[in-house]
């Protein structure tokens, strides 16, 4: 195991690697683990001993059924490690603390303006502490990841292109949250999370080809192709934002803040609903105009479907997703996806699925649970790993 003083020679660790990949899936014998891995009796023997040495695995039974003796179980221990999953954005901060199996185990969510800006990652994780100390039965939290609107550097740790969450921007928001946590963490951006939120345990579960299109304060697109997250080449991909869609791209205001997202952001589309208590009251008040049936709502759903729509069919264009999804304040509003629907099937002969967030405003904190906890085994089972590397998605099932 990787992050040990005396790691294990390097095949032991693809062994030990091979076998944690099967019982994150579920509890299996050491006959069933040998014969799904091909590795021989005596190496399971000695992979279990290590694993169970080092607090990872503990028996759980015996299996049922069939001839002879039954055959001790073997399955990864849960208080073994927790994980976090941060998500802050401009109105709301959420956390999720899960075991070592994903499963979660406590959350908080509150106001991002409820954080002192000037101390924003000691806040961030102080209330992340605060949470992995009081929550029952949490075992040693060993690695967080926070999902940030923006642009990771992937060489600094910086955030770009965060408008909303200025105080965040020009510090290795990582190294920060490493040293003021306790434990390894990652910073990811806040689409991307979601979008392995919803493929996780959302409405793209199963699908290898998944774009998810964030429509609220922001507009964003998270991609995943083969079941991994494709970030570009400085970790930009997906930034739509800038798409010269919906306004005069050559305006100082789309230059700086992204032309589709000058035009399609609710700040824009929802000013004749603007409530002063927040973006979640706007988008409120939008949604009981359209049920009153105000001919003002309709006609702002229309052009938001229109953008909407031509976002989607770009998408497709691109990238050919399996299933694309739509959520965000904005876009969770379930007239937005079928207006948006329809505006598709107008503009395009080719069938597009598109589907509402499975996991609605939860999908970003999800996925950042995923990512903390790929990035917990990535460290400890994968040989000789790279810190690129550390969200290798590994098979958990999704939690619940």
């Amino acid at each position: 195991m990787a992050d040990t003083e005396k790691s294990p020679p390097i095949l032991r660790q693809i062994s030990i690697k091979s076998v944690m990949s099967l019982l994150v899936q579920g509890a299996r014998s050491r006959s069933d683990l040998a014969r799904e891995t091909a590795l021989s009796k005596q190496t399971m023997s000695d992979v279990i001993r290590a694993l169970e040495e080092a607090g990872w695995v503990r028996a759980s039974g015996r299996s049922a059924g069939g001839m002879g003796r039954a055959a001790v179980l073997y399955e990864v221990d849960p208080g073994a490690a927790s994980v976090l999953g941060l998500d802050i954005g401009a109105s709301r901060f959420r956390l999720s603390l899960s075991d070592a199996l994903g499963r979660p185990l406590g959350a908080r969510e509150m106001r991002t303006d409820n954080l002192r800006p000037e101390r924003l990652p000691e806040e961030i994780a102080a209330h992340g502490r605060e949470l992995a100390a009081a929550t029952p039965g949490a075992g040693p939290l060993r690695f967080a990841c926070l999902a940030t609107p923006g642009v990771v550097n992937p060489e600094t740790g910086q955030i770009a292109m965060a408008p909303n969450l200025p105080a965040l921007a020009g510090i290795d928001l990582a190294a920060a949250l490493r040293a003021l946590l306790g434990a390894e963490a990652m910073v990811e951006n806040d689409v991307n999370c979601a979008v392995l939120g919803e493929s996780w345990a959302g409405a793209a579960r199963h699908a290898g080809h998944v774009a998810y299109l964030g429509i609220g304060t922001g507009v964003g697109l998270g991609l995943v192709a083969d079941g991994r997250l494709l970030r570009g080449a400085g970790g930009a991909a997906g930034e739509v934002a800038y798409l010269p869609i919906g306004a005069d791209s050559l305006d100082p205001a789309s230059i700086e803040r992204g032309t589709l997202e000058r035009a399609l952001g609710l700040q824009t589309t929802l000013a004749p609903f603007r409530d002063p208590r927040g973006a979640a009251a706007t988008v409120e008040a939008f949604r009981q105009a359209l049920a009153a049936g105000s001919p003002e709502a309709q006609e702002v759903l229309g052009r938001i479907a229109e953008l909407a729509a031509k976002l989607a069919l770009s998408v497709q264009a691109m990238f050919d997703p399996e299933v694309m999804v739509i959520g965000g304040m904005l876009g969770l509003v379930p007239e937005v996806a079928e207006a948006t629907r329809h505006e598709l099937a107008r503009r395009s002969l080719r069938p597009a699925r598109l589907e509402p967030a499975g996991l609605g405003l939860g999908a970003t904190v999800t996925g950042a649970a995923f990512l903390a906890l790929s990035g917990l085994y990535n460290q400890v089972f994968s040989p000789r790993i790279d810190s690129r590397r550390m969200d290798e998605p590994w098979p958990f099932p999704p939690p619940g």
